[in-house]
């Protein structure tokens, strides 16, 4: 389920919440910003995002710069991959597959 309150920058996200990275047998609770979309080359549901900045992560994951994980949310979990780290230390997340949350 998405949380959301009023009007907010997430607002087109279609899922900005509570997670659950696992990464390296390590579990890390994090938040979430995730948008997906069917590819339409090969119809391949494609999901992307971006997970706040969370010192516990940036130390599991070290200087590694693709790492896969898992991505659990309070309706599912999917595999994903922890891509590159922006100047506000927030990582990218990239899945395809059916996503960890509900499509509308």
């Amino acid at each position: 389920m998405t949380e959301r309150g009023g009007s907010s920058p997430h607002d087109g996200a279609d899922y900005y919440g509570t997670a659950t990275l696992v990464v390296r047998g390590v579990e890390v609770p994090v938040r979430v910003e995730l948008r997906g979309y069917p590819e339409p080359t090969d119809g391949v549901y494609r999901w992307v995002g971006r997970v706040e900045a969370d010192a516990t992560l940036t130390e599991v994951l070290g200087d590694e710069q693709r790492t896969p994980c898992v991505v659990r949310t309070e309706t599912a979990a999917r595999p994903a991959v922890v891509g590159d780290r922006d100047l506000w230390n927030r990582y990218r997340i990239m899945g395809k597959s059916t996503p960890p949350y509900p499509v509308h």
